[in-house]
């Protein structure tokens, strides 16, 4: 039996599946078409259902979005090991999601934002964007 790659997405990517943005259908058919465990912290619900309300797309959009990811919950030194992460422009909120990719054992990052990019290649972290 083989095991799925464990895939962290972060929420500039189940952003596009909410909001249609570019490489919207570039990402769904790559989820389609890939066999991967979708992973990532609870972060991500929180992130998706405040972009739902600043957007105005109703819950249940972001609910069935998030049924196909399995959810980590953080504990405190997830928090203390995110602040401790090289790179000057990692924001808090994506040092918390490479944090959690690296404790999940993730193989790769499914990311479109640039600077958690960047800070996942410089810790040896694969990263993936569909276009």
């Amino acid at each position: 039996m083989t095991v799925a790659p464990r895939i962290y997405v972060d929420t500039s990517a189940l952003a596009k599946l909410l909001l249609g943005e570019p490489d919207s259908s570039a990402l769904s058919s790559w989820l389609d078409a890939s066999q991967t465990e979708l992973v990532s912290s609870d972060l991500l619900e929180t992130e998706l259902r405040r972009i739902a309300v600043r957007e105005g797309v109703e819950q249940k959009v972001a609910t069935a979005i998030l049924a196909g990811v399995s959810l980590a919950t953080l504990d405190r030194t997830a928090f203390r090991s995110a602040g401790l992460l090289p790179g000057k422009h990692l924001r808090t909120l994506d040092a918390l999601h490479l944090e959690s990719a690296l404790r999940l054992g993730a193989a790769a990052m499914l990311t479109y934002d640039h600077r958690l990019a960047e800070a996942c290649e410089s810790v040896g972290l694969e990263t993936i964007a569909p276009s």
